[in-house]
């Protein structure tokens, strides 16, 4: 048994320059204090009459990341989240997609690539707060539409849509 997966074994990147073709993966870390993963399941249930109890499913999901970051305007992430709060961007404006990668899912026979899930998130900025003294940026990420399973290289910094992953075993 390899034990608990680490919260450091999960990476964070947001696509900082939506607009243009070629993608710009930044990192969400230095700065982030929090950045959870909510997948929300929205579930159904219905009673047969012939069953004393009843029969639960999953519909769909709602996932957003919640996340908080001391104001660091050199880290681009938070530069280009705070951005997004300051005007108060909407609709496209604050659309753009968010890659969670996983550190202790190499991909085999590959070096510095990795299992990764890819989704398109809305930018919901909700607060600059002051945090004794030091400013903070809260908000959400809201997921758009579904997760896209596939490969991140750390190095180039590329996403790869998923085309028959072998991910290496766990030691």
């Amino acid at each position: 048994m390899s034990g608990i997966t680490g919260r450091h074994m999960i990476g964070e990147y947001l696509n900082t320059t939506p607009k243009k073709e070629a993608k710009t993966w930044g990192v969400m870390g230095s700065g982030f204090t929090e950045a959870n993963e909510e997948v929300n399941a929205q579930t159904d249930s219905k009673k047969y009459i012939n069953d004393a109890s009843a029969t639960g499913s999953v519909k769909s999901y709602e996932w957003t990341k919640p996340i908080v970051a001391d104001l660091i305007e050199d880290e681009e992430v938070i530069a280009y989240l705070a951005d997004i709060g300051r005007l108060m961007k909407t609709g496209g404006e604050c659309e753009t997609e968010h890659v969670t990668v996983h550190f202790n899912k190499p991909v085999s026979g590959k070096d510095n690539i990795y299992y990764a899930r890819k989704i398109g998130v809305s930018v919901a900025i909700s607060s600059f707060s002051d945090n004794d003294g030091e400013m903070q940026i809260e908000g959400d990420l809201l997921g758009r539409g579904d997760i896209v399973e596939g490969e991140f290289d750390t190095v180039a910094r590329t996403f790869t849509e998923k085309a028959g992953i072998v991910v290496q075993p766990e030691n």
